[in-house]
């Protein structure tokens, strides 16, 4: 009889396993695999490098930080109620600042936007004071 030495039960012979627990009764012999036979250094395979033609590189861009627009977003409200076409013109492209994925296009709808601010601003006050001259 063989003795578990996991739960201390009794078992035949014959068992690899105990039959109450499951563990082994015998110490199992794990196989070792035999080494593989000292090789020399070689150095890895380079593959070439090929140049590249200044067409074909693109610098990497810088990551695009959103920044406020709030103030910004304001003046194209108010110019929205001096002169409608230019107020449309204007929030359309603040809301394009930060849609932008380099840094180069928020500048430009940045500069947009404020150019159609200074515009539709102008066109409403001269239109208001216009009417203003005619009573």
């Amino acid at each position: 009889m063989a003795i578990c030495p996991y739960c201390g039960s009794e078992n035949a012979d014959t068992n690899a396993f105990c039959s109450e627990c499951g563990g082994p009764l015998k110490e199992q012999q794990v196989p070792v695999a035999p080494e593989p036979p000292a090789q020399p250094f070689e150095a890895p395979v380079q593959t070439p490098v090929q140049p590249q033609s200044a067409a074909s590189f693109t610098a990497p861009s810088e990551p695009v930080a959103p920044i406020p627009t709030g103030g910004l977003m304001a003046w194209a409200i108010v110019t929205l109620l001096l002169c409608l076409v230019a107020g449309i013109v204007a929030l359309m492209e603040v809301n394009k600042i930060n849609k932008s994925t380099t840094v180069e296009e928020q500048q430009k709808h940045v500069s947009t936007a404020r150019t159609w601010c200074i515009v539709g601003t102008v066109v409403g006050v001269l239109s208001i004071l216009g009417r203003m001259m005619n009573q």
